[in-house]
């Protein structure tokens, strides 16, 4: 007995990554709403969440190089895994890690990456206690950031409420295009 499978193929992954406190999360909540809102029913993983539900409390506040590492891939085989399932990710997660981005780029998914950037001085002013130097080390101050090679979108955040809009409606024409080759059938 053969099964013929009418799937259409992977689901698209978007992946959203800058420094902590840069707005990853609310970029991706505010896309995973307009999504919801246009009958799409994507899986959203965000790395504060993934990590406080898969890790123990002890470890889950600590964020040292080797667990950084293991978040990184962690978070980008649960997208593959979802997105091979037919289920469409959007991942906001530092995991600023090239091996980790070359692996999902290389992957069978449609997938994009978005790098929201701002100014480190106004990323202190947002969050001074992360950034102020007393606890773990810290991705773009104490750890070297590899941020993608060659992201999809590149925004510039400056904390205004109108912009948020405005990335929102950049990233969902980038989904849009992810999903193009879906609706092609190809």
């Amino acid at each position: 007995m053969t099964f013929v499978s009418d799937a259409p193929g992977p689901a698209p992954i978007l992946w959203i990554t800058g420094l902590s406190g840069v707005g990853k999360t609310t970029l991706a909540r505010a896309v995973v709403a307009a999504l919801r809102g246009q009958g799409e029913h994507p899986l959203l993983l965000d790395g504060d969440g993934v990590r406080n539900a898969l890790e123990p409390p002890e470890q889950a506040c600590l964020h040292d190089a080797p667990l950084r590492q293991m978040r990184a891939w962690r978070m980008a085989r649960l997208a593959r895994l979802a997105a091979m399932q037919g289920v469409p990710v959007v991942v906001a997660t530092i995991s600023l890690l090239h091996a980790v981005q070359s692996w999902s780029r290389a992957g069978p998914a449609p997938y994009a990456e978005v790098v929201l950037l701002a100014d480190l001085a106004v990323l202190r002013q947002r969050k001074p206690q992360l950034y102020a130097g007393a606890g773990s080390p810290v991705v773009g101050v104490d750890i070297a950031p590899e941020f993608p090679v060659q992201p999809e979108l590149v925004l510039e955040q400056s904390f205004e409420q109108a912009q948020m809009a405005v990335h929102c409606e950049r990233v969902l024409q980038l989904w849009q295009d992810l999903r193009a080759p879906q609706r092609r059938g190809t």
